[in-house]
């Protein structure tokens, strides 16, 4: 009899299984913490002023005692101004008047973002510090809230940048590079394919290789200006000119390069242009958030010092005044956003306008003109006809006495015999006649 062995086999893990697994990556650091910078985990949290950036001049706005810009200006009996805090803190006064005119200058001050050492270039007035970074700086550390495998919700701080609202995934998912293959987070996407990817390929403007990695880019195109290839500094503009040396570039750009000769005036409307576009955008949204709190029945502060009171209840003319201040603040909005609203509106139209109410001016004159020479010409009939009349009636009063008049002219020239009464109605209708003919 032959025996036969039973062979038992083990289970073989499935690599699709282990492949499926998700890993996140909690280790890499996504956000970088300085001094000023400023992280946005709680609704309570504000950017601290005092670690400000400033790119205005400050000197003439500097508290005594902390020597820096004030911030809620109080002034004292005699006349000194000093911080809110800085002053109850020395000398624990009750009673101050707050220099609201003060308080406007420095909140008019530029400064930098708080968030500027990571990498955000906003500028723009320290009452708009606290509103941009909360609601809109992209650097501004906030938690992931990612929805992760297991159900849980991922807690670590990113950047705002890099938030998936979308698909409200956590960002420390690691997924595979196009290119490469090696497992990346969306955090550390954009430092791979820049610095570290090999197979990130880029062609080079100068002499048109398009097998360079992106991290070596830089490099290579010092080594193709090295061996004699230069690009006018107006090719982001269009310029197609590649020469062989220094020599040539700079009789391009000062003989035949127009472009080269507008680039300056195209960089700064750009800049000009984007810094419009995001002031523009901001105003938009403070405009619409002022708007549906007036709806709503409630005004709500856009980055003032004071609250403002619920609408229709003022328990003081301190309320009173908020409303006026806030009225005058809507309406300069508004003119502000008109005026670099107004710029942009077809001109064309505008200038139809223009030629169109200057032509009618134009008519109107000309019509005033003919009027008042045609009033000349009528005043002027006018008198040559009563002229006419009285030519008319002298004549036939004279020719009365010549010549037999009184045979020729009976009814005209009455005799003795006739009575005085003719007389008199002959008189009194020629004076009727000229009458008539003087209204004419």
């Amino acid at each position: 009899m032959s025996s036969t062995k039973e062979t038992t086999h083990e289970p073989i893990p499935d690599e699709t299984e282990t492949q499926d697994i998700p890993e996140y990556d909690d280790t890499t650091t996504a956000i970088v913490d300085f001094p000023t910078s400023f992280n946005f985990l709680d609704t309570n949290d504000s950017p601290d002023i005092r670690n400000t950036k400033y790119k205005s001049p400050t000197d003439h706005l500097n508290c005594p005692i902390c020597q820096q810009p004030f911030i809620n200006p109080l002034t004292t009996i005699c006349g000194h101004t000093y911080c809110k805090e800085c002053i109850y803190e020395c000398f624990k006064m009750a009673k101050t008047n707050n220099n609201s005119r003060t308080d406007e200058l420095t909140d008019e001050l530029k400064v930098y973002c708080a968030n500027h050492e990571r990498g955000c270039d906003w500028v723009g007035t320290r009452w708009e510090l606290e509103h941009h970074v909360k609601d809109i700086c992209q650097y501004t550390g906030v938690r992931c809230n990612g929805l992760r495998s297991d159900g849980s919700i991922c807690q670590l701080i990113i950047e705002r940048r890099f938030e998936d609202k979308e698909s409200s995934k956590c960002v420390h998912l690691k997924f595979e590079c196009e290119f490469c293959k090696t497992k990346i987070t969306k955090i550390t996407e954009t430092k791979h394919l820049e610095q570290e990817c090999l197979f990130n390929y880029k062609t080079c403007e100068l002499c048109d290789n398009d097998m360079i990695p992106e991290k070596n880019m830089a490099r290579h195109q010092e080594n193709c200006r090295k061996i004699g290839r230069f690009i006018c500094p107006a090719h982001e503009i269009g310029c197609k000119w590649i020469g062989t040396n220094e020599t040539s570039l700079e009789l391009h750009i000062e003989n035949n390069c127009q472009l080269y000769h507008f680039l300056p005036t195209f960089t700064t409307m750009k800049d000009k242009m984007d810094s419009l576009v995001l002031e523009n955008e901001t105003l938009q949204k403070q405009i619409n958030k002022m708007l549906d709190s007036i709806i709503q029945g409630k005004i709500t502060n856009l980055g003032y010092s004071e609250s403002i009171e619920e609408i229709n209840k003022f328990e003081s003319i301190e309320d009173q005044d908020k409303l006026v201040y806030l009225n005058f603040e809507i309406d300069r909005l508004k003119y502000e956003i008109n005026e670099r609203i107004i710029p942009f509106m077809n001109k064309s139209t505008v200038n139809e306008r223009e030629n169109m109410m200057n032509n009618l001016i134009n008519d109107n004159f000309m019509i005033r003109e003919d009027m008042n020479v045609q009033r000349m010409m009528i005043n002027s009939l006018r008198k040559q006809l009563q002229f006419l009349l009285f030519s008319k009636n002298r004549n036939t009063t004279l020719s009365g006495g010549v010549g037999g008049a009184n045979n020729m002219f009976p009814s005209m020239f009455p005799t003795e015999e006739s009575g005085l009464g003719e007389i008199y109605e002959t008189v009194s209708r020629s004076n009727s006649e000229e009458r008539l003919n003087l209204k004419l």
